[in-house]
């Protein structure tokens, strides 16, 4: 294989072995329906790009790899099925290129682009060179990719339609399960099935690291055939045992402890949230396993440079803090809420959120109202659109989701349809003693950046 043609390849993991691709001395090309920080990267690399998607574009590569957010139709899938190339999706592909080294997969409802990074750093720190496919930038690496020339093939794996159960690995990690993606699953025992496939389709000769708190992580591996798994956790029965933990304004440290060990493990970690305590002791539990020094494993957390993204503190309007994070799910809101909340306890926390699929608002939409009620001032804008089908798409919208909350919040919350009139809006209604934190796995980021430095220089003029 000499020539890679990649379609949808703005999207953050699809970018990711593109740029593995490169480094591998493959010619690669690719299309998307927007530029972004990853296309233009990959065009610096060598990547001849299209922007939008017509059938002339895919030439003739040997293989043709899309996103799952890329329709059947699509003008380039159906020209490279009458060429007869070859055409595999995102993960199948992932596949193939972890089936050359040993591969790390790491899946969870929530958590997973963090603990890839985390383990990431650990690898490089220990001079193992990985190579890692991650969901969002890691600023370790200043990437979502690393092509490394050691033995470790390290990736996100995200079980949405199943498709981690396409990546081969010797060694697997569950950061927890919740119901999530469910216009492909029908209810959390699907869910858990697929991840139950997930452990079982791990290298025997390999291990899993899962979170042993979670109730549904507990139950889907109860009757796993798979039987190499050591559980990670505050509960008493766990293999390596979280303990002595304490906080300071949001940031953690603990110990972790193993019957087997004389002496305990103790991090300090440099990101904030109590969710990070599992994350990172699942990420050590991991390296321990294969046979990374503690030592280096604590030096490595210690100085982990954290994820583009993750309650990421992106400026400073007047004496207010402005944070982006990726949160899209009920239970990561609450966790960068209250996350939030422990860092400023003293600030009113005004939230900026764009729901991410119709799907998901739809049918998680009660839990979206408990947790988004919880903040002082709340900006609703419309829903981010990702492989949504056209029923789910009228059958839910911000505007109902708004009038729900809004006979909670009443004048505490406020709907703007618009994402690029938010800043405006900010500008007129901020008030000092605030924390701003901007919410959502779309391009509500991209609204962030531009009012931090829309203000900045407007207090300049």
């Amino acid at each position: 294989m000499k020539k890679v043609h990649f379609i949808g390849v703005s999207g953050i993991g699809v970018s990711a072995v593109a740029k593995i691709s490169i480094q591998a001395g493959l010619e690669v090309s690719g299309s998307a329906l927007e530029e972004n920080e990853q296309t233009k990267e990959l065009v610096r690399l060598g990547m001849k790009y299209y922007l939008g998607h017509r059938s002339g574009q895919i030439g003739k590569p040997d293989i043709v790899v899309c996103s799952a957010a890329v329709p059947p139709e699509n003008q380039e899938v159906l020209e490279a099925q009458k060429k007869q190339i070859p055409v595999y999706l995102y993960p199948e592909y992932l596949g193939m290129l972890m089936k050359q080294k040993q591969g790390i997969a790491v899946a969870g409802t929530h958590g997973k682009s963090t603990t890839t990074a985390i383990i990431g750093t650990i690898l490089k720190k220990a001079g193992l060179d990985p190579t890692i496919v991650c969901g969002g930038v890691m600023n370790d690496f200043s990437s979502n990719a690393v092509s490394g020339e050691g033995d470790y093939f390290l990736a996100e794996a995200c079980e949405y339609n199943r498709s981690f159960l396409s990546l081969v690995k010797c060694y697997s990690v569950i950061t927890n399960i919740e119901p999530d993606h469910l216009d492909t699953y029908k209810d959390i025992h699907e869910i858990k099935s697929a991840f139950r496939s997930f452990i079982e389709t791990t290298d025997t000769r390999g291990f899993a690291v899962v979170n042993g708190d979670d109730a549904e992580v507990l139950d889907t591996i109860k009757d796993c055939s798979f039987e190499n798994i050591h559980t990670v956790g505050k509960r008493r029965d766990n293999k390596y045992r979280i303990k002595e933990v304490e906080s300071e304004r949001g940031l953690y440290s603990f110990s972790i402890e193993c019957s087997e060990w004389e002496k305990s493990m103790h991090l300090t970690l440099p990101v904030p949230g109590s969710f990070n305590c599992s994350n990172f002791s699942l990420s050590a539990v991991l390296c321990l396993e294969l046979g990374i020094e503690k030592k280096i494993i604590e030096e490595a957390i210690k100085g982990f440079g954290g994820m583009s993204r993750r309650l990421e503190m992106i400026g400073t309007i007047g004496t207010d803090p402005v944070y982006s994070d990726y949160a899209h799910h009920p239970t990561e809101i609450h966790a960068a809420v209250d996350t939030i909340k422990e860092m400023y306890p003293s600030r009113r926390v005004v939230a900026v959120f764009q729901p991410h699929q119709y799907s998901r608002t739809l049918l998680l939409f009660n839990e979206f109202v408990k947790v988004l009620e919880t903040v002082d001032r709340l900006i609703l804008t419309e829903i981010y659109r990702q492989r949504d089908s056209e029923s789910f798409v009228s059958a839910v919208s911000s505007a109902a989701l708004y009038d729900e909350l809004q006979m909670k919040m009443n004048d505490r919350v406020v709907y703007v349809e618009k994402k690029d009139d938010i800043i405006e809006y900010l500008k007129k209604e901020r008030q000092e003693e605030s924390v701003i934190l901007f919410m959502g796995a779309g391009d509500i980021d991209d609204v962030a950046r531009r009012y931090v430095g829309d203000c900045y220089q407007w207090r300049l003029t």
